[in-house]
């Protein structure tokens, strides 16, 4: 049974005050992590705050992070639908996608870099659930080899940039069963890096960001925003071919990467 994250002071107190100020220094997913813990021992949603390198904020609600529901859902029923035989559920989070592929009756593996999601997830039931870095993965790492990759809730961010990116599909080539394939999620950047709207070069999706929460302060890590026409071309590189499954009105796509 994982604890849950302290409730802490009163909001307003001297020592909230003081965390905000002095935060505790920690892993890049662990504020996220430690909401989405609140969230399922308390039952109330959270939110994390984020600042992109340039200044641009926003927040991180955990209540997508425990439903099918909501603006996604389209997307998500695409996905969970395209999923066969083995999976690999990448960033798996509070586990959302790996209780519903199991419900499902498939063999999935969850990942995630989290300590704390993975303890969620096993708490919530999930059946095989490991802490992995996918940037880390290849052809010679324990997980073995599987039918569907799934990077959802634009998990494929995780890459970083461009080049990263591209090396990442190509190690994953490796780890598809024959015929395997890799399903994508994600969206083009809303806001313009830096604020330029005439941005139009190859590294306009990537940036960096810090999450915040409570007196819990992340280090900052880059994160990759893919139009489909940028996917589409780092895939083909890659020797992959790119097919859209679908789109919802917020600019979020769900794409199914084949190899060539």
């Amino acid at each position: 049974m994982i604890e849950a994250i302290s409730e802490g002071p009163a909001r307003g107190s001297w020592v909230e005050r003081l965390a905000r100020y002095w935060p505790r220094r920690v892993a890049a997913a662990e504020p996220l992590a430690a909401a989405l813990l609140d969230h399922y021992h308390t039952g109330r949603p959270r939110r994390v705050a984020a600042t992109r390198a340039d200044g641009v904020r926003f927040e991180i609600e955990t209540e997508e992070y425990f439903t099918l529901d909501g603006e996604l859902a389209e997307l998500d029923t695409l996905a969970l639908e395209a999923c066969r035989g083995r999976v690999l559920d990448v960033g798996a989070g509070a586990g959302r996608h790996t209780l519903a592929l199991e419900a499902r009756g498939l063999e999935v593996v969850a990942i995630d870099v989290s300590p704390l999601c993975v303890s969620l997830c096993r708490e919530r039931g999930a059946r095989d659930v490991r802490l992995f870095d996918v940037m880390k993965i290849d052809s010679e790492s324990a997980l073995g080899r599987f039918d569907t990759i799934f990077f959802g809730m634009q998990t494929i961010g995780v890459a970083g940039g461009i080049e990263t990116l591209g090396r990442l599909l190509v190690r994953l080539k490796s780890c598809l069963a024959p015929g395997g394939e890799l399903l994508v999620d994600s969206s083009a950047l809303r806001e313009s890096w830096e604020g330029d709207d005439s941005d139009v070069s190859a590294t306009r999706g990537e940036i960096v960001l810090s999450t915040r929460y409570r007196g819990w302060r992340g280090a900052p890590f880059p994160w990759l925003y893919l139009s489909e026409e940028d996917l589409t071309a780092v895939a083909e590189s890659a020797g992959f071919e790119t097919r859209t499954l679908g789109s919802v009105g917020s600019g979020e796509f769900l794409a199914r990467l084949r190899v060539r």
